[in-house]
């Protein structure tokens, strides 16, 4: 008997200490640097790869990280063990991962609790559960990176979702009037965050660099050009850096001549990824074409854009902006 009631008793007591050990209770996210070990989803663990690196950093009263295949970024907030986030705000990559970062993304965004404790935070949230370990030294350096490539990412606004996007140049940078990419001005201590090739053509320039916008998982820049112009560059968001794809948009007039080439965002093949329409013209001042020519860009599996072979493009469905 009384073993019975002994046993009846321990059991009680596991029972209420795991209960009370599965209690939120909050703790220090400030600068804090973490890794996705586990996931839960309505009871059911996600399949996690050996080699998926799912990163979180808090940081200010912003959260930033890497997740399956796009970098992303939130406001968030805590009180006690209570936890919330803003609007999540990521690159739009595609990848193999996209159904488990789809599930994570939706498993952070309805977060409502969270603990530390030691090198573990579990985030809890009315359908699931996220389980991190703390980085180690060297990991959270270079996730430190991510937190400034999200303030960068942020100021590029979304330019929606229309089938196309037809970008131009522009002529007179110092009085551009109503044209529509005029974009919003990169602070140089972000050109860090491009590559050091391109950071030494904008030195030399002796432009600004405008932040136009993000379309079909394109970063758009006005940057300096040659000449009087400023050019359009498209760049990718990769390894915690602004990767230069391609200048495709830009024009130079000079003695009774004018170069101008215009570009559209589309998926011209119609496989998720974005591919480039180019549509160039040499003029002269009667506005007589001497030269013309289109070109079409097509984006692989790993974000490069590679010129297709013979493409088959009306022009009359690609008319070039008058500047």
């Amino acid at each position: 008997m009384k073993n019975t009631i002994f046993l009846c008793f321990a059991t009680a007591m596991c029972l209420l200490l795991a209960s009370c050990g599965s209690e939120p209770v909050g703790g220090d996210l400030a600068d804090s640097y973490w890794t996705l070990s586990s996931a839960k989803l309505d009871k059911q663990a996600l399949r996690l790869p050996k080699d998926l690196a799912v990163s979180l950093v808090f940081s200010k009263g912003k959260i930033n990280g890497k997740a399956p295949c796009n970098s992303y970024f939130a406001d968030y907030s805590t009180k006690g063990s209570s936890i919330k986030l803003g609007e999540i705000g990521a690159t739009k990559r595609a990848c193999d991962g996209l159904e488990l970062e789809k599930n994570y993304f939706s498993l952070l965004a309805k977060a409502n609790s969270y603990s530390v404790k030691g090198d573990k935070l579990e985030i809890f949230g009315p359908s699931g559960q996220l389980s991190f370990k703390r980085m180690k030294t060297d990991e959270a350096g270079k996730a430190a990176n991510s937190v400034e490539v999200g303030k960068l990412a942020k100021l590029f606004p979304d330019l929606g979702t229309a089938e196309q996007l037809h970008l131009h140049p522009i002529v007179r940078v110092d009085n551009p009037g109503d044209y529509p990419f005029q974009g919003s001005l990169i602070d140089t201590s972000f050109y860090q965050y491009f590559s050091a090739e391109i950071r030494e053509i904008w030195s030399g320039g002796g432009g600004e660099v405008m932040a136009v916008g993000e379309y079909g998982g394109f970063y758009i820049c006005r940057v300096p050009g040659r000449y009087v112009s400023s050019d359009i560059a498209i760049f990718t968001l990769k390894n915690n850096e602004m990767q230069h794809l391609e200048t495709i948009a830009w024009a130079w007039c000079d003695e009774g001549w004018c170069n101008q080439q215009d570009a559209w965002l589309t998926d011209h093949d119609q496989d998720g990824r974005t591919d480039v329409v180019q549509h160039y013209t040499l003029t002269d001042d009667r506005g007589k074409i001497k030269e013309e020519r289109m070109t079409l860009l097509l984006q692989n599996s790993s974000g490069e854009l590679a010129p297709a072979a013979s493409p088959v493009l009306d022009k009359k469905l690609f008319k070039m902006a008058r500047i």
